[in-house]
């Protein structure tokens, strides 16, 4: 087992209504007919990975540049789903303040595209970038309808086009890809997105640790009961990963660390206090 440190960036919140993290969240009853919806905020994460065989990130946030007037999200989306994040919470200062700069990092994995997740991909021109080969179908086609309401950012992938990224497209069939010793991205397919990927990290002392991203958001969805979000592309795709993701937990005794789960975000320790080893 290598020296693996795990660092995780906070990299502020965003905020949408709970019915899409949450399905049926909000139901009206016969006492309640009128029962308004919640406007909630949740975490924006990455996680960084140290050792000696490279540098690792997995998922990069949202774009600085992405609220305001001439912002990169749509008015409209924005005001759905507005971003807040200080200077000190965007992903290149995040890394700045642990020394280390985005040409240092030897591999990105993507757990998926949205806005929240892929943000920042642009700064890793020198990075091999980990993405499911579906998912990026996904947002090049949303791309070339130009889909402004779509989580995949218009403006985001016009800079990634624009510019020569080192992409790996892992395919549906190709299984899980260790990409360093302990460390192991999960091929999940379909489900919260068109392509899921996960990481799996196994640590000298903290054990072993489920990166879920967006496959699972937060331990209300993972349950028991288990409970859909309401943002989801393929049904059955999501419960498979639910499934496997319980079953890789108990086989090899890991945590898994939701995607937007702000109670258990908040019991994390960042990467402005220390790191898990």
């Amino acid at each position: 087992m290598q020296d693996l440190k795990l660092f995780v960036l906070d990299l502020g919140t965003m905020k949408m209504d709970k019915s899409l993290l949450i399905e049926k969240a909000t139901l009206a009853t016969l006492d309640d007919p009128h029962r308004p919806a919640e406007f909630i905020e949740f975490p924006i994460s990455a996680y960084l990975l140290t050792g000696t065989e490279g540098k690792v990130l997995f998922d990069t946030g949202c774009h600085p540049s992405a609220m305001g007037k001439n912002g990169r999200w749509p008015a409209s989306f924005q005001k759905s789903f507005p971003y807040f994040g200080a200077p000190e919470c965007q992903l290149p200062n995040r890394l700045h303040q642990l020394g280390v700069r985005p040409d240092d990092i030897n591999c990105v994995v993507l757990s998926h595209m949205h806005n929240d997740h892929a943000g920042c991909v642009e700064f890793f021109s020198k990075s091999k970038v980990f993405v499911h080969r579906d998912e990026l179908s996904a947002a090049l086609l949303s791309y070339a309808l130009h889909d402004n309401e779509s989580p995949f950012i218009w403006n985001d992938i016009d800079t990634w086009v624009k510019i020569k990224l080192d992409w790996y497209l892992v395919d549906s069939q190709e299984g899980d890809l260790p990409i360093q010793k302990d460390v192991t991205i999960l091929n999940l397919g379909a489900g919260h997105s068109h392509g899921m990927l996960g990481l799996h990290v196994r640590l000298r002392k903290t054990g072993g640790v489920i990166l879920a991203s967006d496959a699972i958001y937060s331990a209300v969805n993972f349950g028991p009961p288990e409970r859909l979000p309401g943002v989801v592309y393929d049904t059955l795709g999501w419960k498979r990963t639910l499934r496997r993701f319980k079953w890789l937990a108990q086989q090899t005794d890991s945590q898994v660390w939701f995607g937007h789960d702000a109670n258990q975000f908040a019991g994390l320790t960042k990467s402005t206090e220390g790191f898990y080893a």
